[in-house]
């Protein structure tokens, strides 16, 4: 078995604290998805639609707002798992909160079965 990587999805979106919901920041996404049969042989029919699967994560983020993006991970893989996958694991960055804390990055990972 194997799985399909999503890496860098940038999104602006707004969460966190009451200040940050006010102007939409940037947030990355990494999700890695198993989907629940490997495809048999060449068929687009028998996989996850990456496409679809990196937009839900851009809706997610742009179109949805958290206190937590500990929350936004979970929304974020809760959705990935309707598009066939049995197990996901979903990666947010947070940028502007690393810029502002003079750290590399500031982010969370969830994982869903």
């Amino acid at each position: 078995m194997g799985r399909i990587e999503l890496r860098g999805v940038r999104a602006h979106g707004r969460h966190g604290f009451e200040h940050e919901l006010h102007h939409a920041q940037p947030f990355v996404v990494d999700a890695d998805l198993e989907p629940r049969a490997w495809p048999a042989d060449d068929d687009l029919d028998q996989t996850i639609d990456y496409a679809l699967a990196v937009q839900e994560v851009r809706r997610v983020v742009e179109q949805e707002s958290f206190s937590l993006i500990e929350s936004l991970a979970d929304a974020i893989a809760s959705r990935l798992l309707a598009f066939g996958a049995s197990r996901v694991r979903v990666r947010v960055s947070k940028p502007a909160a690393a810029l502002a804390l003079d750290v590399g990055e500031v982010a969370v990972t969830v994982e869903r079965p």
